[in-house]
């Protein structure tokens, strides 16, 4: 993990020009550096908190103190932090809500803003929640209302409602998001119309439906969960958890989605139920949570964003596990997975060839809290 200033200033820009939607990070020490990169948290859904840890050598995780964090919502699933580690917002689904707080660069301590909670309207029930790489906006997905609730980034992390504040998806059931990196482009999983909602991403944080608006995951019930987009900006991910297969497109002009040939890869045994994505951010390798079977699969990114497994293709979590969030640290040296069966958080080194080796110990306790969502700095 970086630890100079300078370090934690230069990788934002560095992963921007290489055109990726997230940065920076390693694995040092956190305390007495004033860094903020070297942080991370996790979503409690059945406690409504927030588990912060700081990232050591190795990638072994250090919980705070205190070792949670009240969102002052109900049923936290996800969770995201500004590129620049300053500020953490997680999505409140039933209470329809987004909680926002300030980092600590000295602790990892989260303190709420003021106010400390803003609406995505009412009965929206948010789950996805991401900010653009410019720190400037952050969208939620509102599973219930079929809307994106947009959001402008203000002094001390206070939001303030887009106008609009919300923007229809055409489709049902939304679920994740990602914004490209060039911040141009938002796109969103919605579950029950197993289709990709497209949009343009205005100056002001204004959302235009892409034309067409919506793109197929698929045949049969694909069912889509989480999103990722590659960090050249060429190719989106879906993860298809109906079908167990994760959907590819290309990016092309305007925002419009193609399939790639083939249009989909299998994630593993029927019923893996892969749940949300992340890519390394030099672009090479893949991974997603497989819910069902209680590991990881991972995938080389070749040419034309096609997948190929990697050997071994996948890499335990642990029996009953059940992982649903993941995240890759800033810098690319180390993967995290939130473990929502065992209270857990499994974290791996990534070695050569996008192989997963267990960092030391394996695991780390967020019990009694069960995670669901996890996030580095600008990758949630």
């Amino acid at each position: 993990m970086t630890r100079m200033m300078l370090l934690l200033l230069a990788s934002p820009m560095s992963v921007l020009l290489a055109g990726c939607p997230n940065g920076g990070g390693g694995g040092g020490g956190f305390e007495g550096t004033g860094s903020t990169s070297a942080i991370l948290y996790t979503a409690n859904d059945g406690s409504n908190t927030l588990s912060g840890f700081r990232i050591g050598a190795g990638g072994a995780l250090t919980a705070t103190t205190p070792a949670s964090f009240s969102t002052g919502g109900t049923n936290t699933e996800w969770v995201a932090i500004s590129p620049n580690g300053q500020f953490l917002y997680s999505s409140n689904q039933s209470s329809a809500n987004v909680s926002a707080f300030t980092i600590s660069t000295t602790t990892g301590n989260l303190t709420p803003t003021a106010p400390a909670t803003f609406s995505t309207g009412v009965g929206s029930s948010p789950r996805g929640i991401t900010i653009t790489p410019n720190g400037a906006f952050v969208y939620v997905a509102n599973s219930a209302s079929n809307t994106v609730a947009g959001f402008s980034i203000g002094s001390g992390g206070v939001l303030a409602a887009t106008s609009p504040a919300t923007f229809p998806t055409s489709g049902t059931l939304a679920r994740g998001l990602a914004v490209s990196p060039n911040g141009q482009f938002l796109y969103i999983a919605n579950s029950g119309t197993h289709n990709v909602s497209g949009f343009t991403i205005g100056a002001n944080g204004v959302l235009t439906a892409t034309s067409p608006a919506t793109f197929s995951t698929g045949a049969g019930s694909p069912s889509p969960e989480g999103l990722a987009i590659s960090p050249n900006g060429l190719f989106l991910y879906v993860a298809n958890s109906g079908t167990n297969a994760i959907a590819v497109f290309s990016i092309g002009v305007g925002g419009v989605l193609t399939p790639t040939v083939p249009p989909t890869f299998s994630t593993g045994a029927l019923g893996s139920s892969p749940q949300r994505l992340a890519i390394s951010p030099n672009g090479s390798f893949l991974y997603v949570t497989n819910s069902g079977m209680n590991e990881v699969a991972a995938f080389t990114i070749g040419a034309g964003g096609l997948l190929t497994p990697t050997s071994p293709a996948s890499f335990t979590t642990g029996a009953a596990s059940a992982p649903v969030g993941i995240t890759i640290n800033p810098d690319g040296q180390f993967l995290y997975v939130a473990n929502s069966g065992s209270t857990s958080v499994s974290g791996f080194t990534i070695g050569a060839g996008g192989v997963l080796l267990p960092t030391t110990p394996a695991t780390f306790s967020t019990a009694p809290q069960a995670p669901i969502g996890i996030a580095t700095p600008g990758r949630p």
